[in-house]
């Protein structure tokens, strides 16, 4: 992998996790303004950490059949919070697994643009 994917996917950890505690900490101030703000707000995090966790992925591991499976992995885990959120009390929320399979699938779409 070249050092300008290295360097896409270095940036994309940082801004992900830095954007997800900012939205994290600030989303209770901002609630109830308006329906899709709150959708965004509740569902960003779930995208913003998990493309974070998988801007790592391809740096450790550039061979992409092997990354597409990491991906699949750490984005069923992912998906298994979100479901088990369900029948443990906890929020369960749709828009937290739209927006889990979202950062999975860009994940593997830029991915193939930047590996090319």
């Amino acid at each position: 992998m070249s050092f300008r994917g290295n360097k896409f996917y270095i940036a994309s950890f940082i801004i992900c996790t830095i954007l997800a505690i900012i939205v994290q900490q600030m989303r209770t101030d901002l609630f109830g303004i308006n329906n899709l703000l709150d959708t965004f707000l509740g569902s960003a995090p779930s995208f913003l950490y998990l493309f974070g966790i998988l801007s790592v992925i391809p740096m450790v591991q550039p061979n992409i059949k092997k990354l597409n499976k990491s991906v699949l992995i750490v984005t069923a885990g992912a998906l298994t919070y979100e479901i088990e959120q369900y029948w443990t009390s906890m929020f369960f929320d749709l828009s937290d697994i739209i927006a889990t399979i979202l950062a999975a699938l860009l994940m593997i779409f830029l991915h193939k643009i930047i590996a090319r």
